[in-house]
């Protein structure tokens, strides 16, 4: 057979597996694999000129789904460019399917153009790998059974990437009506298994909850759906635990339900005077550790019994020893636990006159958990009033986002400052955005890709916060969204280099032009020239009135939109440095009753 005839039966097999999107470059070598995915038409196709950005465009279209994402690309380094997005993909959990095209056998090893040794390319940071015979050695059944394979591996679970490496002879192009060949009607694609929890695992977390008053829900990024995001909630008012809920868990926006969501948590961490009298008995710790190192030691200095929710098999947690690990997702573990301890009532099924209320023998009134709220919202009165009649730099450029933007918005977060500052200065409120971060590997890498990835994959608008490094690292993201023709807003603090450094112990440790050529590494790029010349629009905003005119701008013009925020530096380190000692104060004046 050819190889349009096994790439026609491969990717209708990948279309009828619920694959519906597929992220290509340009290349010699990968014209069959991409032709075949271009005439399949199940499946969408989108062009990125880079694989290194084709990657992470993938990445953040497979999470806006929350489905698995095809990838191709051409023979030899291109396949090598794909590795920090496979790498992210691995540690977070995303399903990606990537096929790099290659060589055949006997071209191998023996100094042929644009060839180097992709087989087992990626490490272990794939799920699967296989290296697919030659097409014309084999028949449709073997196209069609690696396809379902790849899915089954990259969905999981655990989700994540596979990696098939594709040897192809020559001719590439195909002969008359070659192309189509192998193809036919899609199949629906089959119904999709939301994931379970283990009963055992379920009543465990049951057990926990009927034995301790004292207990704490930490849920670190994971970006829980709705649905989720409520039965966490739900199981932190039946047992009257407070849930720590990073920026990027999904938690801090939607209705409370009645759950005494925690947004100060590292702000607490840094309070002994708090955190030292509400040490818990048992800690159930959910999702990738938070970026703030303060919660991560705090939780660990306690000492209290920490169960590890770990559906990806990762275990992610690197402070402290674990009692026990959970295998199931979760929102379903929450809701398999509700249903152990006799309160599994949805709110579309409740009875009119219990909607709202918590489940009998709920604790959601107990003292421990009225000392969280009152310590939550002591810290978010002393964020807000430090923060108010302050300048523009990025605390207040984080929580006013959070507050401006809508649930209709996903609000993507840039490694290094920015996910730290949403995180630490984001406040919980219904209307808020669905904060989304990539916290595998927890790089800068391909940020403005996976932002325009994911912004191609949804229909709520997108706004990007980054700082001006990682929008640096990947204007190879801003010019595929501007030729795509994406909507993309990008809100980037400008502080001229590496501004998270300056509240490292190396600033004060070497010499200031040391620092400066080593970690700050002042770039002095005019990013209105840069953005504009790749066909972004450009924005400058210095204010808060400035900043919501630029956000509306950007809005109604579409495309892609820059909106550059100066920052200066030192300025910035104290700013975050006097809200840490207003909230440590407001903390000591309040008395915290258990």
């Amino acid at each position: 057979m050819t190889a349009y005839e096994y790439f026609g039966a491969f990717f209708g097999e990948l279309a009828s597996r619920g694959v519906g999107h597929a992220v290509c470059s340009p290349g010699s070598r990968s014209a069959p694999l991409v032709l075949s995915a271009h005439a399949e038409g199940g499946l969408r196709c989108w062009v990125c000129l880079d694989e290194r950005s084709g990657g992470y465009f993938a990445l953040g279209l497979a999470k806006a789904r929350r489905g698995c994402v095809a990838l191709i690309c051409t023979s030899g380094s291109a396949a090598a460019n794909y590795l920090p997005a496979v790498t992210e993909a691995f540690y977070d959990g995303v399903a990606l399917v990537v096929l790099t095209a290659d060589r055949p056998p006997e071209l191998r090893d023996r100094g042929a153009g644009q060839t180097i040794d992709q087989i087992g390319l990626y490490g272990g940071h794939v799920r699967w790998a296989a290296d697919l015979p030659v097409p014309e050695e084999v028949d449709p059944a073997h196209a069609r059974f690696a396809a379902q394979r790849a899915v089954a591996a990259a969905v999981g679970p655990p989700g994540g990437p596979v990696h098939l490496n594709v040897p192809l002879r020559e001719p590439l192009e195909p002969a008359g009506d070659e192309l189509n060949a192998g193809s036919g009607p899609t199949v629906a694609a089959p119904a999709r298994l939301e994931p379970a929890a283990d009963p055992g695992e379920a009543a465990e977390l049951a057990r926990l909850v009927r034995s301790h008053e004292r207990g704490v829900l930490a849920i670190g990024p994971t970006d829980l759906d709705e649905a989720d995001a409520d039965a966490v909630k739900r199981l932190g008012v039946h047992a009257g635990w407070p849930i720590i809920a990073d920026a990027a868990s999904g938690l801090r926006t939607g209705n409370a339900r009645g759950a005494t969501v925690v947004a100060a948590g590292q702000h607490l961490a840094r309070t002994p005077s708090f955190w030292e009298t509400h040490r818990p008995e048992v800690v159930v710790r959910a999702g990738h550790p938070t970026a703030s190192r303060a919660l991560r030691e705090g939780l660990a200095n306690w000492g209290a019994a920490m169960w590890l929710v770990d559906p990806l098999d990762r275990w992610e947690e690197p402070t402290t020893v674990p009692a026990g690990r959970w295998r199931s997702p979760t929102g379903p573990l929450a809701r398999g636990a509700l249903a152990c301890l006799g309160a599994e009532v949805s709110e579309a099924d409740a009875p009119r006159t219990q909607r709202g209320r918590p489940p009998d023998g709920a604790r959601d009134r107990s003292a421990w958990a009225g000392s969280w709220r009152l310590a939550e919202s002591t810290a978010q009165r002393a964020i807000a009033a430090t923060l108010q009649p302050a300048p523009l730099l990025e605390a207040p450029l984080a929580r006013m986002l959070g507050a401006v933007l809508g649930p209709d918005t996903v609000l993507y977060a840039s490694n290094s400052m920015p996910v730290r500052d949403l995180d630490a200065f984001l406040a919980p409120h219904p209307l808020a955005p669905r904060v989304v971060a990539h916290r595998g590997a927890n790089g800068i890498d391909g940020v403005v890709s996976s932002a325009a990835g994911m912004a191609a994959g949804t229909a709520a608008r997108l706004v990007l916060l980054t700082g001006d490094l990682a929008l640096l690292h990947d204007l190879g993201g801003l010019l595929g969204a501007a030729r795509l023709g994406i909507d993309l807003t990008v809100v980037v603090a400008n502080n001229g280099g590496g501004g998270i450094f300056s509240f490292l112990p190396v600033a004060a440790a070497v010499p200031a032009p040391v620092f400066d050529q080593f970690f700050d590494t002042p770039h002095r790029a005019d990013l209105a020239a840069v953005v504009t010349g790749l066909g972004a629009r450009h924005w400058r905003a210095e204010d808060e009135a400035s900043l919501l005119a630029a956000l509306e701008a950007a809005g109604a013009a579409g495309g892609v939109a820059v909106v550059e925020v100066p920052v200066d530096t030192a300025a910035n380190v104290a700013q975050h440095r006097l809200v840490e000692k207003f909230v440590r104060d407001a903390l000591a004046r309040t008395p915290h009753r258990e």
